[in-house]
């Protein structure tokens, strides 16, 4: 604990101030309110669960889920998440819980302990689910959805991947009111849509992996699927090979899980290059030895559709000169 979480601890024990503990902070604090006190606000809000870009490392995505009803928040791009105190010891960058019940404390002292946001005041009513899929239907029939993965450089090997559809979606508000999106999706193995448009990415429905088995031997691993198309473009892989795509490197377990239950002969990873490719990887490496790190095709790009996208750009550059 620093010196000055120590000495105002000590000075509101004199005053007989209310110090909440532990238990009390978790039970109490809106982990919302708590980041909007320490000046981060959210990218998008469901009615259920507030995403934020992780505060505490380069976020580009926005990976930082909090759900206030439960008390807990997980980071989808480092695989890991806990309680206000947990996200206290990320975003102060102290070990020291002590240090993080005191940096809590001052910052509610100015406010009466019955006037504290508190997560057991939500209501306890389940809120109807904020997206509902319509329908689906093969790609080529919104130019917009086609637009968008042909900006991407992936058109034709998301039309040949067979898994690709164009997704028509409701988000639903709390009054009933409807309002339709639509994008690229493809349907993972619990049967929720993982989604992508130009505006951003949204899952309905249950997170889970996406596996294309193949009988030639090879398995090829990624986070997401606008990645596999672009090594599909680039001949890396092969519709032949068996193909998975995480959606999320916090179920690098269960694909771990996956491989492991049928061990296949040649392994090859083709995660982002970025301090969670690099954490995942090495997980990864652990469990398979003999992998093959496929970064080195993109070298110097975040992920290997930033390359793609690059080497687009270079051809559009050189047609019209």
């Amino acid at each position: 604990m620093s010196l000055r979480d120590l000495f105002y601890l000590l000075q509101a024990k004199k005053k007989k101030q209310n110090i909440m503990n532990i238990a009390q902070i978790k039970e109490r604090i809106l982990i919302s309110d708590f980041l909007n006190r320490e000046g981060f606000k959210p990218q998008r809000y469901n009615g259920i669960t507030a995403t934020y870009k992780a505060p505490y490392r380069a976020d580009r995505d926005g990976s930082l889920v909090v759900n206030d009803k439960k008390g807990v928040w997980f980071d989808h791009g480092e695989g890991k998440g806990g309680t206000i105190i947990e996200l206290g010891l990320l975003l102060y960058n102290t070990q020291s819980v002590e240090s993080v019940v005191g940096r809590i404390n001052r910052i509610y002292n100015d406010l009466p302990v019955e006037k504290i946001p508190n997560r057991n005041d939500l209501q306890d009513r389940e809120r109807p689910k904020p997206h509902e899929v319509v329908r689906t239907k093969p790609l080529g029939n919104n130019f917009a959805i086609s637009s968008y993965l042909q900006s991407r450089g992936i058109l034709d090997e998301a039309v040949r991947s067979k898994k690709v559809v164009e997704v028509y979606y409701d988000h639903i508000r709390e009054n009933g009111e409807r309002k339709r999106y639509f994008g690229a999706g493809w349907k993972n193995e619990s049967g929720g849509f993982d989604i992508r448009s130009k505006f951003g990415k949204i899952c309905i429905d249950k997170k889970d992996v996406l596996i294309m088995n193949g009988n030639s031997g090879k398995s090829n691993v990624f986070e997401g699927m606008i990645n596999f198309l672009s090594a599909l473009k680039e001949k890396t892989v092969s519709l032949k090979d068996t193909n998975i795509v995480m959606n999320t490197l916090s179920l690098s377990g269960k694909t771990i899980d996956k491989l492991k239950s049928d061990p296949p002969k040649e392994l090859n990873l083709f995660l982002d290059n970025g301090t969670g490719g690099n954490k995942f990887t090495e997980l990864f490496r652990s469990n398979f030895p003999s992998l093959v790190d496929r970064r080195d095709l993109y070298s110097g790009f975040e992920d290997y559709n930033e390359k793609i996208m690059a080497d687009l750009e270079k051809k559009t550059i050189s047609y019209s000169r």
